[in-house]
């Protein structure tokens, strides 16, 4: 993540910041809640040449990072020690969002190594609870051990404070919302980001998790609660009404979102690619391998995402914390397109999450 300053200072002057790159669509778990509906069945597989290739058209563009998002788990495209060595080798910072179930003591050092940052996955304390999201059994144990051998490579350990280079992500809903305030404690003993987001309808999570989400008193109510805590025992102060819990999220700004067909999106629940109203004689357009990054970066519709700050409807519009948030884009989007709005009325709608 970007702070505020940064990413609008990023997008006044065109600049990219970061990339979202899915690698392949296979994966060792079948989480519930998964966009990208990934799992053992799936054999997508990006060429590593491609992947590359990408990377160095968005270092044109000024990105400072890639963020090495799999689709599915990142690990296991045969070629991912390549591409993190790749993304190192260029001065940037390779950013690895994995289950953590295949990162040995051996490949913790390796990623420590190259200067990544690892965004690893922790839904539950309870093996019972983990195991159902994860959608595999024994899946809490193995999501552990892989989180204890990055502790043991030294990734809890910043070389200046606040620099956070390990993370867990945290899906927040009724199965889990009791556990919360435990695992938010856990993160900042250890110097873990804790990255809590909140259970978005789309995706796997359309068929298997609608009742398990959140209200919007549930929200307002857990996130104040952890700030208290932040406040008392930690240091931290931050804006409440974020989507990401302590933290904002403005990749709409400047960040794109490339999965593993080559179609670029704002970010991932953002399925721009998967709107009709969006192709041109029934294709998207916005793909790496019809046109260039940069010209999807310039394009109009891009534009548009990158200044949709400017354009927000409802509570977010002439918000007095306009400046650190614009709200989850991508969750106004999913509840927009579901209800039959149009995707660019849909990005611009109010955040449904927001109890300011």
């Amino acid at each position: 993540m970007y702070g505020a300053q940064e990413a609008r200072e990023a997008r006044n002057s065109n600049r990219l910041l970061a990339i979202r790159l899915e690698t392949n669509k296979s994966c060792n778990l079948r989480c519930r809640y998964c966009y990208a509906q990934s799992g053992e069945g799936s054999a997508k597989i990006a060429d590593i040449n491609s992947l590359k290739q990408i990377v160095s058209e968005a270092k044109e563009l000024g990105i400072k990072s890639v963020v090495v998002i799999g689709g599915g788990e990142p690990t296991l495209h045969p070629n991912f020690r390549d591409l993190v060595a790749h993304i190192d080798s260029l001065g940037l910072i390779p950013v690895v969002f994995s289950n953590t179930v295949l990162i040995t003591e051996e490949l913790a050092e390796f990623l420590y190594e190259h200067n990544a940052s690892v965004m690893g996955k922790l839904d539950s304390l309870k093996p019972e609870i983990q195991d159902y999201l994860a959608g595999k059994e024994g899946a809490s144990e193995e999501i552990r051990k892989g989180l204890e051998n990055l502790l043991k490579a030294g990734f809890s350990k910043p070389a200046v404070p606040g620099e956070l280079r390990l993370g867990v992500s945290f899906v927040s809903n009724k199965m889990n919302l009791r556990e919360i305030e435990e695992i938010w404690h856990f993160c900042r003993q250890n110097n873990i980001f804790p990255n809590m987001e909140i259970l978005t309808p789309t995706g796997r999570a359309n068929d298997e998790l609608q009742d398990k989400l959140l209200t919007a008193d549930e929200i307002k109510e857990y996130k104040l609660k952890l700030l208290e805590i932040d406040r008392k025992y930690y240091g931290y102060d931050w804006l409440p009404y974020t989507p990401i819990t302590a933290s904002g999220c403005l990749q709409h700004l400047y960040s794109l979102y490339i999965n593993i067909e080559g179609n670029v999106r704002p970010c991932a629940p953002t399925k721009f690619d998967a709107h009709p109203a969006l192709r041109v004689d029934g294709e998207y357009p916005y793909n790496i391998n019809k046109k260039s990054l940069r010209e999807i970066y310039y394009s109009d519709l891009f534009t548009y995402v990158r200044n949709i700050d400017k354009v927000l409807e409802g509570r977010c519009k002439n918000c007095e914390h306009m400046e650190e948030c614009i709200g989850c884009r991508g969750y106004a989007y999913s509840i927009g397109v579901n209800n039959g709005a149009h995707p660019l009325e849909a990005l611009r709608m109010e955040c449904q999450q927001c109890f300011k």
